[in-house]
């Protein structure tokens, strides 16, 4: 009997440890789905107007991609958003969103190493050195300095867009952040899908709550989130605006889901956009609803 128990115990070990070394391999494929630019998404970027910006990091090089504003030259913006997309999405899915937004804003559309036209791979500490580069490069371009650019800078993020944002606004202490469809923390993420203790394999450990308590005591935060999500459900909107009341205005979009909210919510997207680098006083909830 007890020789029985033992290989029972043994066979267990064996398949929970094969679980973990498959979970410990395969995350980044199950986090991250990069694909390249084809030939007319970099066409259409350049029939507006727009040029790469590229740096080099440790994961090679990084190509993100500038929009100036509407009209303007390569002198510095009037305001700048940083643009972060989701996990499957590359930077420039969502320049379709930038007449609804404000085409008088300039925009720098950022992906992630191994996305688009960027080498290497993905990770929290990847992201942040490609920001950190990028911004080193826009602020000795236009002259900026440290304050001109945390009073003439924003971010907007979706999905794991929101994490890279939060990073960019923690780090270079800008204080305006759009997020659509924000998550609580990638380990979150993994109790849902995976459940307790398998979460806890997780290596690549954005926190968004964690980043949300380092910004800026000024800072503004809205967020727009499908009722309908089915990837990352909108009780984890609910709970970062119930842990800082005083810098989240939640805005629930009743009929989006997560693909869509960004479209859905277009219009006040880009009225929060609007009002966020107009004033530097806390924006009302009826500012950024639909007219």
């Amino acid at each position: 009997m007890l020789t029985l128990f033992r290989r029972f115990v043994r066979l267990a070990l064996v398949a929970l440890s094969t679980v973990v070394i498959f979970l410990l391999l395969v995350q980044c494929r199950l986090m991250y789905y990069p694909r390249p630019y084809g030939d007319a998404d970099l066409k259409r970027m350049q029939n507006l107007g727009g040029e790469r910006i590229e740096v080099i990091t440790a994961q090679g090089r990084q190509t993100a991609h500038y929009l100036p504003a509407e009209g303007s030259n390569r002198d510095a913006p009037e305001f700048l958003w940083w643009v972060f997309g989701g996990n499957g999405s590359l930077a420039l899915d969502y320049l379709d969103h930038v007449r609804g937004w404000d085409p008088r804003f300039a925009f720098v559309f950022v992906d992630y190493p191994g996305y688009g036209l960027c080498e290497g791979n993905p990770s929290p500490s990847r992201i942040a050195d490609s920001i950190e580069q990028f911004s080193k490069q826009l602020t000795q371009r236009f002259r900026w300095t440290g304050e001109e650019r945390r009073q003439r800078s924003g971010v907007l993020g979706h999905s794991l867009g929101c994490a890279a944002a939060l990073i960019a606004a923690e780090k270079q202490k800008m204080d305006r952040v759009v997020l659509c469809a924000p998550f609580t923390s990638m380990t979150d993420m993994g109790r849902q899908l995976l459940g307790w203790p398998l979460c806890h394999l997780n290596l690549h450990r954005y926190d968004n709550g964690a980043r949300l308590k380092n910004l800026p005591a000024d800072a503004r935060v809205i967020v727009f989130h499908g009722v309908q999500d089915e990837v990352i459900p909108v009780k984890m909107s609910q709970q970062l605006a119930a842990q800082f009341p005083d810098l989240i205005q939640l805005h629930e979009i009743p009929e989006a889901r997560h693909n869509d909210v960004v479209l859905l919510a277009n219009d006040r997207i880009g009225l929060a956009m609007r009002g966020m680098a107009a004033s530097k006083t806390p924006l009302n909830s009826a500012d950024v609803e639909e007219r």
